[in-house]
């Protein structure tokens, strides 16, 4: 930064940072290098005073004492890290950060820290984390709770110090959504310039491999052979969700989901300004991991390679608008709690996975085709039970909701007691059934998902950029609060 004090032109200014000085002149450029308080101080004086100009070499402290007019003057120069939208971000600023992201992506934790230092952690490691915390069997420890925020703050900011070890003028950048919501349509929010090839690259790469294939994040890896890396992978050893048993060694995305172009958009100022007006911690955080959470994960993730993606064509136009719907709940989660949580972002194939009633291959070569590679139903763990009751069991009817082909909305399917509902309100013992089976059978056959909308997201770079937009509403919320975080109340 440069620290500047005006004087006439005959008069000169030392700067001193810290007790060092730091040039003499009307103006002086400082690098400052590492957050903190600094201690600054200018002594104006004149050098014909003494007839010798203290700032030439052999000038003396007595020379510039005795030449002294004005000052000390002291002042503090605070130096913080800030974090800004990335549209704001100079192009130097921005492609500084980029090109930290790249050397993440490129370079193994153990070689990053012998380099950088100890604050250095490889794409892969804060991946692998992610997962661990996301894709275990026994729970999702950080989507799923009040967890969500915290977690996911500490991960950005864990990524963030990874990127400053490289290059400590970089911070993380958060994306302002709310701004393809409010001048984009679902249709073409995808056409935003973020989607640039020098930016993010392709939101919907139009191409079988589901991967960008220009610029800078083109084929961005995906680790194969990861089985020596985690304890947590897919069938075909790649570093991805188990329950997600796509072959590809890339980041992947798609516009499509079950079949359907994504008719979703990014949350704008409504999702936003409904978060804010929460009044305790545990509705606040909800909401936060839901609408106000942008809808980015599945409207950038999507999904292909399902039962649903064949049979669609066979649909006609007029149900598109239902089965849309329920496409978008079938594969979300937390779809009710009075509108604070319109589709989420966990898949509930998962959840069948995790009640031990989807299986997926031990393991597959690279080579086996992913129609002989395919999650799907246990016959077996099934056993007697029926769909409703599998799907209970499972906990898929606590957040699920259903669009008849009429476009009625099924969002309840228990009673006062929590019992199952067999035969559900205005339809037959018949029709129920059939609604539970075709629930069961579609959550069988989860195919591919895309890699914002499964528990390596944060293997895509719009991870990264999203979760800093939902830390400014955290703590803003924060900053208006009466009391702490953990209250019940304000």
């Amino acid at each position: 930064m440069t620290l500047c004090f005006f004087v006439r032109r005959a008069l000169y200014s030392r700067w001193d940072v810290d007790g060092h000085l730091q040039g003499y002149g009307r103006s002086v450029d400082v690098l400052f290098t590492a957050v903190g308080s600094y201690e600054c101080s200018v002594v104006v004086f004149d050098p014909t005073l003494t007839g010798k100009d203290p700032t030439l070499r052999g000038g003396t402290t007595g020379n510039e004492e005795s030449a002294r007019v004005a000052g000390p003057y002291s002042f503090t120069v605070e130096v913080k890290y800030v974090r800004r939208e990335i549209r704001s971000l100079s192009d130097q600023d921005r492609e500084m950060f980029f090109n930290a992201v790249a050397v993440m992506q490129r370079v193994p934790s153990g070689v990053g820290q012998i380099v950088y230092g100890s604050n250095y952690y490889s794409k892969d490691y804060i991946t692998r984390l992610h997962l661990y915390y996301g894709g275990t069997k026994n729970c999702d420890h950080w989507h799923q709770g009040a967890g969500f925020v915290t977690s996911h703050m500490a991960l950005t900011l864990m990524f963030e110090q990874s990127l400053q070890a490289i290059n400590p003028a970089v911070t993380v950048p958060y994306w302002d959504f709310t701004l393809e919501s409010t001048f984009f349509g679902s249709s073409d929010f995808r056409s935003s310039g973020v989607f640039a090839d020098d930016w993010f690259g392709a939101a919907s790469p139009d191409n079988g491999l589901h991967t960008p294939t220009k610029g800078r994040f083109a084929y961005a890896p995906a680790m194969a052979n990861a089985k020596e890396f985690s304890s947590i992978y897919n069938s075909y050893g790649v570093l991805r969700s188990p329950w997600n048993n796509d072959p590809s060694p890339f980041m992947t995305r798609s516009s499509m989901i079950y079949g359907f172009f994504n008719n979703l958009k990014p949350s704008g100022c409504f999702e936003y300004s409904h978060a804010l007006v929460n009044q305790d911690w545990m509705s606040f955080s909800k909401v936060l991991n839901a609408a106000a959470h942008g809808h980015i994960h599945e409207t950038m993730g999507g999904s292909w390679n399902h039962y649903f993606g064949h049979e669609a064509s066979e649909l006609d136009e007029e149900q598109d608008d239902s089965v849309m719907t329920f496409a978008h709940e079938i594969q979300a989660s937390d779809s009710s709690n009075n509108g604070n949580a319109v589709p989420g972002y966990e898949a509930l194939s998962k959840e069948l996975w995790r009640s031990g009633f989807l299986d997926c291959p031990d393991t597959c070569s690279m080579d086996t085709p992913w129609q002989d590679c395919q999650c799907q139903c246990d016959a077996g763990a099934i056993g007697s039970r029926s769909a409703a009751q599998v799907l209970k069991e499972s906990g898929v009817l606590d957040s699920v909701s259903y669009y008849d082909s009429t476009g009625e909305l099924i969002s309840s399917f228990e009673d006062e007691n929590g019992d199952v509902l067999f035969t559900l309100p205005g339809y037959s013992e018949e029709e129920s059934t059939q609604i539970y089976q075709q629930l069961m059978y579609l959550l069988c056959s989860p195919g591919h998902i895309g890699t914002m909308f499964q528990a390596t997201s944060t293997n895509d770079i719009t991870f990264w950029v999203l979760h800093p937009s939902v830390d400014r509403c955290a703590s803003d919320d924060e900053r208006r609060s009466s009391c702490c975080w953990w209250c019940s109340s304000r």
